[in-house]
């Protein structure tokens, strides 16, 4: 039987280790080799570009077959990529690293922006613990969703990936809260507080602390809530950001200096509740999925 294959470079994931390493049904992470080089294209991509997959660190590869018995036409080409795309946000989920964009599915190259996670994803290895002991199981719960009929978990992946895709980070934050907002169908400020809150506890961190790192963001879920909705809603009706500190019942300073950390140069708060958002999706993910 015929085999199919959809691939895209990935950075900052599984720098060492053998040249393959399985994630299970037909996906796995695979070292730049000549073989996967090969479908680069210089009308399609720059000098750069083609030099950024040679150096990245793996492809998710995902291999399937270009016909299953008994299947509707295209039902085998949609399963590979549902499971394409299962591996993928996995590990976004997990914990958001970077990408390159483009993704290569038979003689096609699909480009697409590279994904750009946050501040603090950036300075957070993507460890061997990690891959090992949560992608695959990720992978499995993703899985359902791809395949099946839950719109609204389906939609937050969807916005996971468009925002983590998004150059402007405020857009970005509003895609982000969207997903969040998929999931709870929340309808205000205190509902949003109440179930972001009850899915993920009021204490735990807007920003995890992947490697229990001394210098780690302390910004608490219900500490950044109610900021993180009046933002959503300043950016959704198109509202000058300075006005939320005048607001009466729940005042935000959304310009005020920020740090991210103490070894950190400060930001406006609304970038930095852009940035949590991002997490605060992959947090509530992990818990639904």
């Amino acid at each position: 039987m015929s085999e199919e294959t959809i691939h895209t470079a990935l950075l900052g994931i599984a720098k060492k280790g053998d040249d393959e390493i399985p994630l299970g049904e037909g996906l796995s992470l695979v070292k730049p080799n000549p073989e996967l080089l090969a479908r680069r294209w210089d009308w399609v991509q720059g000098k750069g570009e083609i030099k950024q997959e040679e150096d990245s660190s793996r492809y998710l590869v995902c291999k399937y077959p270009s016909w299953v018995q008994g299947e509707n036409w295209g039902g085998a080409s949609q399963h590979g990529a549902n499971r394409f795309y299962s591996g993928l946000m996995a590990i976004q989920v997990i914990k958001p690293i970077r990408t390159l964009g483009f993704v290569y599915k038979r003689q096609q190259i699909e480009r697409r922006p590279p994904m750009e996670p946050g501040e603090w994803a950036n300075k957070n290895e993507f460890d061997d613990a990690m891959l090992a002991q949560q992608v695959p199981a990720m992978i499995d719960r993703i899985q359902p969703v791809m395949d099946g009929r839950n719109v609204e978990h389906k939609n937050a992946l969807t916005l996971l990936q468009l925002g983590l895709e998004h150059f402007h980070p405020y857009i970005a934050a509003l895609l982000w809260v969207t997903g969040l907002e998929a999931i709870f169908d929340s309808g205000g400020k205190e509902n949003f507080e109440r179930k972001l809150c009850d899915c993920l506890g009021p204490q735990t961190l807007a920003f995890p602390n992947w490697h229990s790192k001394p210098v780690a963001p302390t910004f608490a879920v219900e500490e950044i809530a109610i900021p993180l909705f009046v933002l959503r809603n300043k950016l959704a009706h198109g509202a000058d950001l300075r006005t939320a500190g005048a607001d009466k019942k729940y005042p935000v300073n959304l310009m005020r200096r920020v740090n991210l950390t103490q070894e950190t140069e400060g930001v406006n708060y609304a970038l930095l509740l852009s940035e949590a958002a991002c997490y605060l999706l992959c947090q509530v993910l992990q818990k639904v999925l």
